[in-house]
């Protein structure tokens, strides 16, 4: 920390005036080494050098074109700019308008020396009855130039500023008010200045730390001086920009001026050798020198970045857990879907995916989702059944905090922000209200969202597949669903066949189920012939392969043994057959395999109006075995 009354500042002010006026004031001279008075020149410079050569300096306090001039010979100390009290400046205008000026000058040299941006203020020519010209400056020349041109046409009534211009322009015989630096402007800038030096003892003791800490980093980091003298540079730098030769400026690196650049807004992205670059200008203290740091990101790195980012999402299961090859698809009818999804995975457009309830359609875009190039992305699905309309919106687009009753207090995202450069499946879209489909339809086109109460466009890059169990033309016949959204939706279609159209795939399903619910329910699940399954194929499983699942764990939880029988497959078939149809099938259970069968295969021949080709279907056996089985009865 700063002695409380450690003389570390020199002063440097251009008339005698005013250092007779602080050197009298021991709130002020407290900190200050020695007050210097001169103009902008060498032997300045040369006293300045020699002080500090002998004397530890923590910095130079002075203003307009003595401030300009330091910063510009590259003084290794740094410079505060004293700013006037904005008091003086309102005063002296009250007495612009007693005195009947009507045409006010304000002059400023070097940097915003009253403390705000006086441009701003007087950035209208007019106000009222007086019209006020605006001048910033950062040499006399540039000064002496401009008030003889307001002299020669009798431009202005009244010039306002610091000593240079109000000097020059006592020569030029033009009114003048000078605003005076007062012993509070002194004092803040002191208090300022104090604050600052103590934050750049305290980074230089860092400045080792901070070196290696910067060559480890990812981003390109360049430190600059106010003109764009290139001080030093971390490896990441020296790879992109310094391998061909050593640059002196910046602008030889960004070809742009060094005013513009110091004026770059924060993320401002830039072309550097074919390359698109976002940079931060960040103003620093190092060794005493206020500086610039540039932190330079490729935008490639800053977009992965943000993926990496919204990707975390998959942590909390944002992500899509089956693959096409978990898909089993021994029937024909399956594996020509599958072969067409996996078409569709390549490409960017919204799918939508019909079928039943339980056949699998989110099995299908998660599938998709994987096989796709937003595959690295988030796979976010909803219900759209599960919520009613107002809660719904709130999830698809998510709200700012303070929207309505209940919201939370921060805010929330949206599944569409949650769902960028990923998939957001949408399951049963045809229960979405008519006035959320116009919304959803606006996101696929614009690929933008707003807010429940926000005011600001988020862009959003979001690939939408849909399901549903319902026509949605028939919807669309009946005004129940958008056709615009529905073209929009169905170009590319997947129409997912019942299990009962695809008896190939039942049995392979079920052993597969067979062999994962028996290991997490720590069975070891054996049979002799795979054929005691073939039972299966005589039930029309409504609720599809989810149904064809749980009938399978009950075969699981309830065999007393590890070893499945065809009587044990009889009897819980039977049970199914018992719920589903009507006439009801019972049969005391006989360890007679040969009766059991018999029975059975006469019930399912009753069952289907004695169609026997039907029933060969059902069981995949061809009419002579059919024959035969029944002859045994």
């Amino acid at each position: 920390m700063i002695n409380k009354f450690e003389k570390q500042f020199l002063a440097i002010v251009p008339v005698e005036e005013e250092k007779e006026k602080i050197s009298n004031d021991t709130n002020i001279m407290n900190y200050i080494y020695k007050v210097i008075v001169s103009n902008p020149n060498e032997e300045l410079l040369a006293e300045i050098n020699e002080i500090i050569k002998n004397v530890n300096i923590s910095g130079i306090i002075t203003r307009g074109s003595l401030a300009n001039y330091l910063f510009q010979n590259n003084i290794p100390l740094p410079i505060f700019d004293l700013k006037f009290d904005l008091t003086v400046l309102m005063k002296i205008l009250e007495k612009c308008v007693v005195t009947e000026y009507k045409r006010i000058c304000i002059f400023e040299i070097g940097y915003e020396s009253l403390g705000v941006s006086s441009q701003n203020i007087f950035s209208h020519n007019h106000m009222g009855d007086y019209e006020f010209y605006y001048y910033k400056m950062f040499n006399n020349i540039d000064v002496e130039t401009t008030i003889a041109k307001l002299a020669s046409n009798r431009s202005i009534d009244v010039l306002i500023g610091d000593v240079e211009p109000t000097l020059i322009a006592n020569k030029y015989n033009i009114p003048v008010e000078h605003i005076a630096i007062n012993s509070t402007s002194w004092k803040t800038t002191i208090n300022q200045a104090r604050h600052s030096t103590d934050i750049s003892i305290k980074e230089k003791s860092k400045n080792n730390f901070i070196e290696i800490i910067t060559n480890i980093m990812s981003e390109a980091v360049i430190i600059i001086d106010a003109n764009g003298i290139i001080k030093r540079y971390n490896l990441q730098a020296e790879k992109l920009f310094f391998n061909e030769g050593n640059c002196l400026k910046i602008q030889d690196v960004f070809n742009i001026e060094i005013e513009a650049l110091l004026s770059t807004p924060a993320n401002y992205i830039i072309k550097i050798q074919k390359n698109n670059y976002v940079i931060n200008m960040i103003p620093v203290i190092l060794e005493q020198e206020m500086l610039f740091a540039i932190i330079i990101n490729n935008i490639k790195y800053v977009q992965n970045l943000e993926m990496s980012i919204r990707t975390q999402n998959q942590i909390k299961g944002l992500t899509a857990k089956v693959y096409f090859k978990d898909i089993i698809c021994k029937d024909a009818k399956t594996k020509l879907i599958v072969k067409i999804a996996k078409k569709y995975a390549k490409s960017n457009s919204t799918i939508i995916i019909y079928g039943e309830s339980g056949t699998g359609k989110e099995v299908f875009a998660s599938s998709i989702h994987n096989e796709s190039l937003r595959a690295n992305g988030p796979f976010v699905a909803i219900n759209c059944a599960s919520f009613n309309e107002n809660l719904i919106q709130s999830e698809l687009f998510g709200y700012e905090k303070g929207s309505f009753t209940g919201a939370s207090s921060s805010g929330k995202k949206g599944l569409f922000e949650i769902a960028h450069n990923g998939t957001l499946f949408l399951d049963e879209i045809g229960e979405l209200p008519l006035n959320l489909q116009a919304k959803l339809l606006r996101v696929i086109q614009e690929k933008e969202i707003m807010r429940i109460g926000g005011d600001k466009i988020i862009p959003v890059d979001v690939r939408i597949i849909a399901a549903t169990n319902k026509d949605l033309k028939q919807m669309v016949k009946k005004n129940l669903f958008r056709e615009d959204l529905y073209y929009r939706l169905a170009l590319l279609e997947i129409d997912i066949p019942p299990l009962r159209d695809r008896p190939n795939d039942i049995i392979p399903l079920f052993i597969t189920f067979l062999t994962e619910i028996a290991e997490q329910e720590n069975k070891s699940i054996y049979w002799d012939d795979i054929s005691i399954f073939n039972l299966l194929l005589t039930y029309d499983w409504p609720g599809n392969v989810r149904e064809l699942k749980n009938f399978c764990e009950r075969v699981v939880i309830l065999s007393d043994e590890n070893k499945l029988t065809y009587s044990f497959i009889v009897s819980m078939i039977s049970q199914k057959h018992n719920i589903e149809s009507t006439p009801t099938y019972t049969t005391e259970i006989t360890d007679n395999l040969r009766e059991l069968e018999v029975n059975y295969v006469n019930f399912l021949l009753h069952k289907f109006g004695n169609d026997k080709e039907k029933l060969c279907n059902f069981l995949n056996i061809s009419k002579t075995t059919l024959w035969r089985k029944l002859s045994n009865s």
